[in-house]
């Protein structure tokens, strides 16, 4: 693990429970239909990305368990974010946007895995 990253994995999610505590909590910018899923997703895309970049593959570790690791990790993150916010006055604790969270969270980790495939076979050399 790279410390700087991790860091900022760590300041991240802490960032992300303080404006979760914040009373009536509305997102900025204009109103539209799911403006709020949106800012879910976005909100743990990004935190996706940092997963990804803080704890990296190991050759213990095959690509798979290592998916399935930053999604168990990024989900319990969004699920404690989610019941968290049913204590706070004028928050409350919503599936729909858990599940917006596991879209942010999976479509940059399969981004972020994808990428990393094709760069390793990029430079892979071929024998034969």
């Amino acid at each position: 693990m790279n410390r700087p990253r991790l860091f900022l994995l760590v300041a991240y999610v802490l960032l992300i429970f303080f404006a979760s505590s914040r009373p009536y909590l509305r997102s900025p910018g204009p109103d539209f239909p799911l403006k709020d899923k949106v800012a879910h997703t976005t909100e743990y895309a990004i935190l996706g990305l940092l997963l990804y970049r803080g704890i990296r593959f190991s050759a213990s570790r095959s690509r798979w368990v290592t998916v399935f690791f930053l999604l168990a990790v990024g989900l319990s993150i969004a699920a404690l974010d989610e019941l968290f916010q049913g204590y706070i006055p004028g928050r409350q604790t919503d599936f729909f946007d858990w599940v917006a969270d596991g879209v942010g969270l999976s479509l940059t980790i399969g981004i972020a895995v994808f990428r990393a495939r094709i760069s390793a076979t990029k430079f892979t050399p071929r024998v034969g």
